[in-house]
């Protein structure tokens, strides 16, 4: 069959990312021996005519459509990225009589609600480089599937793409990283994250010698920086370490980075991180005040997070931590705490975050009101961003945040578009490769 799989993001904040999902899914579908063309709205100045055209030159029996941001999760600077999606389903539905099957992680968390708004044909809910080759077997065979199908959880190893396909190369010279995974699934119990909806909480961990024989692939196709997009890579820390231990066995000279959790026991660990490659890290740090950290079940402490924060800084990797302003419990009294002892660490970066973003399935969504946000008979309503203040700091919240990141030179939020300007970013950009905080302050 002749299949269109199309990358509807069109976010570029800090940076365009190579579209990983849609690339993993079209590469099993070329795999199983069906014709591949791909789509990458990010790429024209009017993606409904590009896309049109495209669909008119090359016929397509079946679109896949991917929807990773729902919107940018930025209060109070909401950027709505779902709206980007209906024209082009619009375009699909105009131009071809093909099915279209939508997917992707902002699929995954609000199924009906996009049917509904795009007029999708199936979906598939979960991880879907299987699910979509089985759902194409099912077509040419005549069976008509159900509306929406649940995947089940991949196990490793996972497929790496073919990155031909939405054309990396592009996005490491406008984007400055490649990503991969290392494993799904993550086992901490954060109550806002969304990472257990999507991948679950057991983790499951790909050989650390196949997650450096992709690191290699990459490498040997002129790209030197990699971001790792598990969850949090340093969770289990003993994996981590061995896939350090395997690059350093092997030689391998890159850039990597990933995210983390600001905690760990293992004395060696920062370290290896170095000499494996892991120059600057990204933090995903919350709060430094004990009360709030426990009721959004960071699973550490603010003395483990200096702490560890402080054994990065000896092993000479820079860091980037972030700031959750404004969550259950939060005081005027909590947030200074956090800003003072923040300062003490006075990282490279810092990215300070407003309110909660609210999904449906954490335990955010009763605490922050989703109960009372739901329609039933208008499912598309769930789209439209849900955000938690706490009410005994909603008032000065943003002004006293907005004060804090000006004050703070390596301070930027996105939700009040400090220090995150598109043409400012793309400005450095241009001469810098990997992570762009980590040249803060040059």
């Amino acid at each position: 069959m002749r299949v269109l799989v199309i990358s509807g993001s069109m976010a570029t904040l800090p940076d365009p990312v190579y579209p990983l999902g849609p690339a993993i899914v079209a590469t099993a579908v070329r795999n199983a021996g069906h014709e591949v063309s791909w789509f990458d709205a990010l790429r024209h100045d009017d993606p409904s005519m590009a896309l049109r055209a495209l669909i008119q030159n090359w016929e397509p029996e079946v679109v896949l459509l991917s929807i990773r941001n729902i919107d940018n999760a930025a209060f109070p600077g909401v950027n709505k990225h779902f709206e980007e999606h209906l024209e082009i389903a619009r375009t699909c539905k105009a131009a071809t009589n093909a099915l279209l099957i939508l997917g992707g992680s902002g699929f995954t968390l609000m199924p009906e609600a996009f049917i509904e708004y795009l007029g999708g044909d199936h979906g598939v809910v979960g991880e879907g480089e299987n699910a979509i080759v089985e759902l194409l077997t099912q077509l040419k065979e005549g069976v008509t599937p159900e509306t929406y199908i649940h995947a089940p959880r991949v196990a490793p190893p996972f497929l790496p793409p073919d990155r031909d396909i939405f054309d990396a190369d592009w996005y490491y010279a406008n984007g400055g990283l490649a990503n991969m995974q290392t494993q799904r699934g993550c086992q901490l119990k954060c109550i806002y994250c969304t990472y257990p909806l999507l991948e679950g909480h057991k983790v499951r961990a790909t050989d650390p010698s196949a997650i450096v024989d992709e690191m290699e692939s990459i490498k040997a196709a002129g790209i030197d920086h990699i971001f790792v997009v598990d969850a949090v890579f340093n969770r289990p820390e003993s994996h981590a370490a061995q896939i350090c231990e395997e690059i350093i066995r092997r030689d391998l000279k890159m850039s990597l980075t990933g995210y983390f959790v600001p905690d760990g026991d293992l004395p060696e660990f920062p370290s290896l991180l170095k000499k494996a490659g892991f120059g600057a890290v990204e933090l995903g740090t919350d709060s430094l005040s004990d009360p709030i950290l426990e009721r959004l079940r960071k699973g550490f402490t603010v003395s483990g997070a200096m702490e560890f924060s402080r054994r990065l800084e000896a092993a000479g990797i820079k860091q980037c931590h972030n700031l959750i302003f404004g969550g259950p419990g939060e005081t005027m009294e909590t947030m200074e705490e956090s800003v003072a002892n923040m300062d003490v660490i006075n990282p490279t970066a810092m990215i300070a975050t407003i309110g909660l973003r609210v999904f449906k399935g954490t335990d955010m969504w009763k605490i922050g009101g989703g109960e009372d946000s739901e329609d039933p008979s208008d499912p598309t309503r769930a789209l439209e961003p849900l955000f938690f203040v706490e009410e005994a700091v909603a008032d000065t919240i943003v002004e006293r945040v907005g004060k804090w990141v000006e004050d703070r030179e390596n301070w930027l939020c996105f939700g009040l578009n400090r220090r995150v300007n598109p043409r400012y970013l793309a400005r450095l950009r241009k001469r810098h490769k990997g992570l762009l905080w980590t040249i803060f302050g040059e």
